[in-house]
């Protein structure tokens, strides 16, 4: 709670204090401090409370640099080491809505960067869930073919 206190003084004191209270200045004081609330629930490891924070900001502000980070940052938070709950697939899906929404964003070559380091990551557990398939079943024919041998 302290946090946002002072987040929000800096926002006060960031835009102007009577900016704040005009029309034009208050347009950006509201995704600002939804943002900062946002990323202290982040930084706060809620992860869950943070996607939904960030979710909400997209769906009211949709066409705005703040829905672009937050998009950004959604997908960021499934690929977070700390995060205990990641989601490679989660993460691929938001980096690929991401470029699709805001392909000149200043993050995309980042997010081409990601998407492209989640498709090998995905792509390599297939493989590994496949071979150890193939590896159990080779086990089994393996036991079968001893049982054989020995008259079983």
């Amino acid at each position: 709670m302290r946090y946002l206190s002072i987040l929000m003084l800096m926002i006060f004191f960031a835009g102007g204090c009577a900016g704040l209270f005009s029309g034009d200045q208050e347009d950006h004081s509201v995704p600002a401090i939804k943002s900062a609330e946002a990323k202290i629930l982040l930084n706060e490891y809620k992860y869950s409370e943070s996607v939904a924070a960030f979710q909400k900001i997209i769906k009211e502000y949709p066409k705005s640099d703040w829905a672009a980070n937050a998009s950004y940052t959604i997908a960021t938070v499934f690929v977070s080491v700390e995060n205990p709950n990641k989601d490679y697939a989660q993460a691929l899906t938001h980096f690929e809505e991401f470029l699709y929404q805001y392909p000149q964003h200043e993050r995309a070559t980042d997010a081409k960067n990601w998407r492209q380091a989640l498709k090998v990551i995905i792509d390599a557990k297939k493989e590994k869930e496949r071979l150890l398939k193939n590896i159990e079943q080779l086990k089994q024919l393996d036991i079968r073919q001893e049982q054989k041998r020995l008259g079983r």
